[in-house]
């Protein structure tokens, strides 16, 4: 039988995410004029599908003072800083399962995290996909700056919780 804690936990979950998503709509949404441009666009490039954001604006938005989360659908964001730390081993049994719910769970394989230098006063974690993840230790080095792509998947008290999925020079 299965314990009513973790059913009362996805119940809430599972309550909670419409919820939030009906209420942050209006932030994200964009008129259909421009997201029937953004699908044409993605199409050609599907990096464009990626909504172009500012970590320095985006991070002070999104920190959660009560130290809880807000969890939302996946949203492909892109955004330039600096690689402060090279990946390194991460625990993601969280992220694993917001992800699960959202649909995304066997999609992305995450087990690292890079820190990121946004021009904040602290630095960023970020979540890394296992690829991006060889690749950014094969290809960057600490001080490149680069854009990088990612799903903007929570918030917490240290802001977006980002899960990186690849980068450019651009």
């Amino acid at each position: 039988m299965m314990s009513p804690k973790p059913f009362l936990a996805s119940l809430g979950a599972a309550l909670f995410i419409p919820v939030f998503c009906l209420c942050t709509g209006a932030a994200w949404a964009e008129d259909a004029g421009s997201a029937a441009g953004a699908a044409g666009a993605a199409a050609a490039d599907p990096r464009a599908a990626y909504k172009e954001i500012k970590l320095l604006e985006l991070v002070p938005a999104t920190r959660i003072s009560d130290g809880g989360r807000v969890i939302f659908e996946p949203r492909p964001v892109r955004f330039a800083a600096k690689l402060a730390q090279l990946p390194t081993p991460q625990k993601s049994d969280y992220l694993k399962q917001v992800m699960g719910m959202m649909g995304m769970g066997a999609e992305l394989k995450v087990g690292q995290r890079v820190a990121l230098d946004y021009g904040g006063e602290k630095l960023l974690a970020a979540y890394v996909e296992d690829d991006a993840a060889a690749r950014i230790g094969k290809e960057l080095k600490e001080g490149d700056t680069r854009t990088f792509y990612a799903f903007h998947v929570y918030n917490n008290r240290y802001g977006p919780a980002l899960v990186i999925t690849s980068f450019s020079e651009d």
